[in-house]
Parts: structure tokens; sequence; C-alpha cells
């Protein structure tokens, strides 16, 4: 999920700005790395804080509720860790990260463990699909960063609707990121 703007609205994540479909990744320039990777920053601040809402309505709900509270805490954490490398990237290229927003409208309410396990694979989805379209502009350790992040969201993604009780069959999405 990436804000909409600087509401704070959280919408899908929207395709990086790639050029033509002619061009190369290796023809990208710097600007284009830094605004694919500036997509990304700015999915994974809304994750980190869409991860924090579900984890922060999943404590109150007590022992039933520990397994998605794990997930959400996972999510975090790997979140805040790839906000970090991303800031680092971005700086090493000369652009400057986009800031993170106080707050974030979520898709889903996480007033239960169903709908916290929903939103966590939400904004994997939306975080997934960032680093997809990074991947199309990006290269070298650029590129690896987008294709971990894309991996280590879709897993997290799958990992949450299995929690919420889909079947392996529909948990699973077969291009991640991809729409």
């Amino acid at each position: 999920m990436t804000p909409g703007g600087r509401d704070g609205r959280v919408v899908a994540a929207v395709p990086a700005a790639t050029g033509t479909a002619r061009e190369s990744p290796a023809a990208a320039g710097p600007a284009t790395a830094v605004a694919a990777l500036n997509t990304m920053l700015t999915a994974t601040h809304a994750a980190i804080y869409a991860a924090a809402t579900a984890g922060g309505a999943l404590a109150p709900l007590g022992p039933t509720a520990a397994g998605a509270r794990e997930l959400a805490r996972l999510s975090w954490v790997a979140h805040q860790a790839l906000r970090d490398d991303l800031i680092a990237a971005i700086g090493a290229r000369g652009g400057q990260p986009s800031p993170a927003l106080p707050a974030y409208r979520i898709p889903t309410t996480p007033v239960s463990v169903t709908a916290s396990l929903t939103l966590l694979a939400q904004i994997e989805d939306a975080c997934a699909a960032a680093a997809h379209d990074a991947t199309a502009v990006l290269v070298a350790d650029a590129r690896a960063l987008a294709v971990d992040a894309l991996g280590g969201a879709a897993v997290r993604a799958q990992r949450a609707r299995l929690a919420a009780g889909l079947p392996p069959a529909t948990a699973t999405r077969a291009l991640p990121g991809a729409s």
C-alpha cells in the first residue's frame, strides 16, 4: 500500500515509473532507480504502520491471537529492516528518501484475528507489487534488494492467509506482485 498523497490515504501500490517498454533496466538512469526504490519505501512505511496496528489490535484478544500477533510482529520487524535498507540504497544513489506519514488509512479494520490476518496479507501484497514493479528498472544490488523484498512479502502474505484458515491453493499467489 502506498499513500495516495500527503493526506494519508492508503491505496494499492502503483507501478513505479519505468520508462518505455523498450527500455532495458540497464538503460534506466539513477533517477528512475531512486523513484522505484522510493515507491518501495513508501509501501514499506505504510506496512510498518499497518503491521503495528494489527499487532496492537490483536494484543487484547489474548492467547487465541498469539500466533497472529507473532505474524504481525514478524511483519513489522521485516519491514523496519527493509525500510533501513531502502533508505541506504536511495542515499547511495544520491536520492532523498520519502518520509513516513504520521498515519495511514488501512484497507481493513483489524477488529478480529481474521481481519488482522487479512490486513497483514493485504499489506504484504501491496509491498510485493511495489517490489515487483521495481525489479523492472533496478539492476545489481538494488534489484537483489527488490527481489528479496518480493520474496519476503510473498511468504509473509501466504503465512497470514494460511493462519486465517484459507486453503493452500488460495493462500498462495502464483506470481506475487504481478497484476
